[in-house]
């Protein structure tokens, strides 16, 4: 209980240093000259955190990936008009410090140094290093094509991200510490997409302000379907991640008498509110990742002919579906409750709709480019022009042209700028942490491997039409997995 007391306490403080950053952003929206004072100054605190406290440093890296989206929560404007992310600056510094300590660390010890035999031992090195030299190979596709260099760098930039898995497996937080950066992060978001619903539901007078500013930090999208709000935020994909450890968890916690159990209460609402979100997010995309996911658990059931802990998350599952629409309906205004179940129907039979029909006619041309280069792609920055029903495209050009190198078709998206082996040697990392996390869940009946089990799944499927295996939201996961699966224990 005092363990229970600990943890919540701390994602507490975490709860309202986000409030603080939330305010912080918002207000230096409204005033330039304070956002600019604040992201040096916080870059130099970040710096000083990254020389005398590394350790500290991941973790603020982590937890700002969760609830920063795109990174731009904090942004310092440039001459060229381009904004500076807070997170390219503050993963920049760290793997500049980090990138210091490791040689200098490699020097003085050699091969005997803990940074160095840490890399070398990991299990995943090859998977890895094979991935690697697609991407390289992507880069260099990329100049061989003559795409335009801003292009390459915007594109390439993501996976960069990668690197950062050096930096976890030397410094080695532990499997606690990134629950509660991942719960923390999860329950920021949630609340904060709960907290919007209600500010655009209810049509406060502070709305229109609240919408700029979504619009420039690149946080998410708020848009109102058929009366209804949908409050789309990229890191929900965190809240979702989470939701699935609880789930998994649920044949452990829902035990006979459960309801005996303060703390079990505590889960549930947790549980609900992160559903919650998932819902309000109205991301068919999110929904088909769950799904996916949530029906691949009974593979375990299966293997363990535990047919209670079926049981088990059904309930969680009844229960937690309960609790969502409850928070839901709690936040929104009488009005909008009559919409939705008529939005959520919607959202799942409607294909002519402008972002499903945008998708559909991006596949031919996409493929049509894909075809001049499958085995080693165009690189980087490849872009295609397609013809798109979005409304904010229509607007610039009456035909709906319009030319990108970024693709909601996760997959063919790497297709395109990496090649067939690119692809191969993705799924081919995937693969075996899929493999090794079953099989660790089920040695050891640990539900945290279950859990990550499922995570891993929801975002592969969840890739299919969202990129997130190709952008630090993803990629931040499957770095950390990694690590966690590593047998030798390095965790």
């Amino acid at each position: 209980m005092l363990k229970l007391k600990s943890q919540l306490k701390t994602i507490l403080l975490f709860l309202l240093a986000f409030f603080a950053i939330e305010i912080i952003s918002f207000y230096g929206f409204l005033n330039p000259i304070f956002l600019k004072t604040v992201f040096i100054s916080s870059a130099l605190l970040f710096l000083a955190l990254s020389i005398y406290k590394p350790k500290f440093a991941l973790g603020l890296i982590l937890l700002e990936l969760i609830v920063g989206s795109k990174g731009y929560l904090l942004y310092f404007p440039l001459a060229s008009g381009q904004l500076l992310s807070w997170r390219l600056v503050i993963w920049s510094l760290f793997m500049i410090v980090f990138i210091f300590h490791f040689i200098k660390q490699v020097i003085k010890e050699g091969k005997g140094a803990p940074y160095w035999k840490n890399l070398i031992n990991f299990d995943f090195l090859k998977p890895y290093l094979f991935l690697a030299l697609t991407i390289i190979l992507g880069v260099i596709s990329a100049f061989a094509y003559q795409n335009n260099l801003i292009d390459i760098f915007l594109d390439f930039n993501n996976w960069l991200y990668f690197l950062l898995l050096i930096p976890l497996l030397s410094l080695r937080p532990s499997r606690r510490e990134l629950s509660l950066i991942l719960v923390s992060g999860a329950l920021a978001v949630a609340f904060k997409t709960l907290a919007l619903l209600f500010i655009f539901s209810h049509q406060l007078y502070i709305a229109p302000i609240v919408y700029e500013w979504l619009r420039k930090t690149l946080v998410g999208e708020m848009t109102m379907l058929s009366g209804w709000n949908r409050v789309f935020i990229q890191s929900q994909n965190f809240v979702a991640i989470a939701f699935l450890f609880l789930f998994a968890k649920s044949r452990v916690v829902l035990e006979k008498d459960f309801f005996k159990k303060k703390y079990v209460y505590l889960y549930l609402l947790i549980s609900g509110l992160f559903l919650g979100a998932i819902i309000i997010s109205l991301s068919r995309s999110f929904w088909v990742g769950l799904l996916v996911a949530i029906i691949s658990s009974i593979f375990f059931i299966i293997k363990r002919k535990n047919w209670v802990a079926l049981k088990r998350n059904v309930l969680f599952l009844i229960i937690s579906t309960t609790i969502a629409i409850l928070f839901i309906f709690a936040v929104i205004p009488r009005g909008a409750q009559d919409n939705f179940d008529e939005q959520i129907s919607s959202r799942v039979s409607n294909k002519s709709e402008a972002a499903v029909s945008s998708r559909w006619s991006l596949l031919p041309p996409l493929f049509k480019e894909i075809i001049k280069n499958p085995i080693t792609g165009q690189g980087f920055g490849a872009t295609v022009t397609y013809v798109s029903s979005d409304p904010r495209i229509l607007e610039q050009d009456e035909s709906g042209l319009y030319t990108t190198y970024a693709f909601e078709w996760g997959y063919f998206d790497m297709w395109l700028k990496i090649g067939i082996i690119g692809v191969l040697a993705y799924l081919f990392l995937l693969f075996k942490l899929l493999f090794l996390a079953g099989k660790t869940a089920l040695k050891n009946n640990d539900y945290f491997y279950e859990g990550m089990v499922l995570a891993l799944l929801f975002l592969a499927a969840t890739h299919f039409f969202t990129p997130y295996l190709n952008h630090p939201l993803g990629i931040g996961f499957i770095i950390i997995s990694s690590c966690l699966i590593f047998k030798n224990k390095v965790y």
